[in-house]
């Protein structure tokens, strides 16, 4: 019994996924109806996975389910979007806090050395920035130690990159991260709560105006 909820957890936790990523992309567009039959027809499932998958997409607020009726694939705008930088502000503010006492000197050049990697970045390697500034936080948050709130930065800061997946960050915002890492770094050096929250609140919600203004432009 125990193998099989494994692996029925498994493939609802596919489909779910593969859902997300189809809303997320608009290859199923907003207020389109959709039905767990449909669905399961077109992933190749049972109904069971398909319907745990509305149910967590439901309460992602990218689907409102209705019992006859099916499920509604609601729009992703602007306010969503600024919603989940807001929960990852918070988030990252509490994790790198944290993080304070496990700082060290191998962590500080490990962040400088990836930083400096993203100064050498040409124009034309624009994709090369997304994994590195992913690194850049994730030796971080490899120091925090609050698991709860790693799992659910995790969860959010997946969600975000799924969306961004089909924008291509700026060379003007990427040489703009550049400072506000050094920024981070500082405040990490000197374990200062208060310069640590500014500096990391700064990034976030510059990386949203940056990412707001792109998703304007092309929707």
């Amino acid at each position: 019994m125990q193998d099989f909820i494994e692996t029925n957890s498994t493939v609802a936790s596919r489909v779910t996924e593969k859902l997300r990523s189809d809303i997320i992309t608009k290859k199923i567009a907003a207020g389109s109806r959709i039905t767990i039959k449909e669905i399961s027809e077109r992933y190749g499932t049972s109904n069971m996975p398909v319907r745990e998958a509305f149910r967590i997409l439901e309460g992602e607020n990218l689907l409102k389910f209705s019992a006859y009726k099916g499920a509604e694939v609601l729009k992703i705008d602007i306010s969503f979007i600024k919603d989940i930088y807001g929960v990852l502000r918070a988030l990252e503010d509490l994790i790198y806090e944290t993080a304070l006492p496990a700082v060290d000197d191998e962590l500080l050049d490990q962040l400088t050395k990836t930083n400096e990697k993203i100064r050498s970045l040409q124009d034309h390697q624009v994709a090369a920035y997304v994994d590195l500034n992913t690194s850049f936080h994730q030796l971080i948050i490899a120091r925090g130690t609050n698991e709860k709130a790693i799992k659910l930065y995790t969860y959010y800061n997946r969600l975000i990159r799924e969306i961004r997946k089909s924008y291509t960050p700026s060379f003007e915002r990427i040489k703009q991260v550049i400072p506000e890492h050094e920024s981070i770094i500082g405040a990490l050096r000197e374990k200062d709560v208060l310069k640590l929250k500014a500096a990391v609140d700064t990034h976030v919600m510059n990386a949203q105006k940056n990412f707001s203004v792109q998703y304007n432009s092309e929707n």
